[in-house]
């Protein structure tokens, strides 16, 4: 089996570029905020006088948000690990002749 180092280079400084994209998104803090305000507009009650259908869809929202900061968060963290070992694994392979 070859061992084509200059391509698993390439591969993996590309790589690494799709990870910086990832770690640059942020918090997605706007998410976070339109979360606390649609909690904070179930929490004065008064929706259902304007459409019974708005509590429950709002209270789906704010579940299907939450999912998608914890996963968010949960791959950025993977995103910046593995930069570390793509880094490291492009250091070792730049002793190989």
């Amino acid at each position: 089996m070859t061992f084509d180092v200059k391509k698993v280079q390439s591969l993996s400084e590309q790589s690494i570029a799709d990870l910086k994209t990832i770690e640059k998104l942020g918090d997605l803090e706007h998410l976070s905020q339109l979360s606390d305000e649609l909690k904070r507009i179930l929490a004065d009650g008064n929706l259902e006088e304007i459409s019974p259908m708005l509590p429950p869809y709002i209270t789906e929202i704010r579940k299907n948000i939450g999912f998608l900061l914890g996963n968010y968060k949960s791959i950025r963290t993977h995103a910046i690990n593995r930069d570390k070992e793509l880094n490291a694994l492009l250091d070792q392979l730049s002793r190989i002749k």
